[in-house]
């Protein structure tokens, strides 16, 4: 026999016998770390779980009250004015008392215009965008609603890319 051959089956075998003793050693015990005992101190038992429910339940509602936050204080009654009765003129707010402002009739007739042919063109948004800086919020408002709300129902079709006005 050749040296060569020799080496080759004394390697084969090792590694057979290695692969063969990973395969059947038993598995590693779990790690547990040794237990030191400290001079001077005496063990403790470990703490046995509470089985009493009626113990954890009075804990649980202790801790719930010592973190209970304060419900808030009641609000302060506030008096409501009776509805005034049909002889009477109701209140009214600022914006309706004053008469609307000559921007706003024009720009409300833009708006309306477009309503009345059911579209909303580019040149209704730019005309709407000239008018709007100068009306009172109240106005502006009462606008966007009034033509949001048509746009929004499919009462006016939009040809116009961007914002309504």
């Amino acid at each position: 026999m050749s040296p060569r051959l020799v080496l080759a089956v004394v390697a084969g075998v090792l590694l057979g016998a290695g692969g063969m003793w990973l395969a059947v050693a038993p598995a590693p015990s779990p790690a547990t770390p040794p237990q030191v005992q400290a001079v001077g101190v005496t063990p403790v038992p470990a703490p046995v779980a509470a089985t009493d429910v009626e113990a954890i339940r009075a804990a649980v509602r202790q801790e719930l009250h010592a973190a209970a936050i304060p419900p808030p204080a009641p609000a302060p009654a506030v008096a409501v004015a009776p509805a005034p009765e049909k002889g009477e003129d109701a209140p009214t707010d600022e914006a309706d008392a004053a008469p609307p402002s000559p921007e706003f009739i024009g720009a409300k007739d833009v708006v309306e215009e477009g309503l009345s042919r059911r579209t909303w063109s580019t040149e209704d948004r730019r005309q709407l965008q000239e008018l709007l800086p100068r009306l009172l919020p109240a106005e502006r408002e009462q606008l966007a609603k009034q033509l949001i709300a048509a746009a929004n129902r499919g009462e006016l079709v939009v040809d116009v890319a961007g914002p309504l006005f």
